[in-house]
C-alpha cells in the first residue's frame, strides 16, 4: 500500500476494500471507512448501468468534484480506492491505480 501511495502522486491516501465494503487496509489521509463504503454502494449501481448497457465488467471508474478526487479499481474479491486533490484529467491517475492494483 505505501508503494501505491509513493506512485500516484496525485493521491492523497489508498484504502483496500473489501467487496463489500469494508475496510480491509489503507495508508494515507482519508476516511477509509467512510470511501469503501460509499465506493461498495455505487459500484453496484454502476454494475447494473453497465448490464443495461451490456457494457461488460466494471473495472475502473473516478468521480471528480471541485475539491476531490475520487478513485476506484475494481478486481475479482477487492477494490482498491484512492482519494486526492481535485484535477482536470483523472484518466492517468485511474490507469495507474488499476495498473497498481495487480
Amino acid at each position: 500500500m505505501d508503494a501505491i501511495l509513493a506512485e500516484l502522486k496525485q493521491v492523497s491516501g489508498v484504502a483496500l476494500s473489501s467487496e463489500e465494503g469494508e475496510a480491509l487496509e489503507f495508508v494515507g489521509t482519508l476516511d477509509a471507512d467512510t470511501v469503501c463504503a460509499v465506493a461498495s454502494v455505487s459500484a453496484l449501481q454502476l454494475r447494473g448501468i453497465g448490464d443495461l448497457l451490456s457494457a461488460g465488467n466494471l473495472e475502473r471508474w473516478y468521480f471528480v468534484t471541485e475539491q476531490q478526487a475520487y478513485y476506484v479499481s475494481e478486481r475479482t474479491g477487492r477494490r482498491l480506492v484512492a482519494v486526492g486533490e481535485a484535477v482536470k484529467s483523472p484518466e492517468a491517475t485511474s490507469k495507474g491505480l488499476h495498473k497498481a492494483a495487480l
